[in-house]
């Protein structure tokens, strides 16, 4: 496996939530390179916490008020 094409997994799976691309990252995390398990698992962690994030604010969001949506700070871009 190529560190490019495991870079490349990690930005579908932090930006898309990519399914084969996270499954690719965790095959990378299992490699016997440990610079490629590095950036493998933090990738896969970045994906995951930006996508708990994703998921928690598309749960909470048609309770929301219009005022409270404008707000910056609750919808970061």
């Amino acid at each position: 496996m190529d560190g490019n094409y495991v870079f490349l997994c990690g930005v579908m799976w932090c930006r898309f939530g990519q399914q084969d691309a996270g499954k690719e990252l965790l095959r990378a995390a299992d490699s016997g390179d440990p610079d490629m398990k590095a950036l493998a698992g933090a990738m896969f962690a970045n994906g995951t916490r930006r996508l708990r994030k994703s998921e928690k604010q598309a749960l909470i969001a048609p309770w929301l008020t219009e005022g409270m949506r404008s707000r910056r700070w609750l919808w970061p871009r």
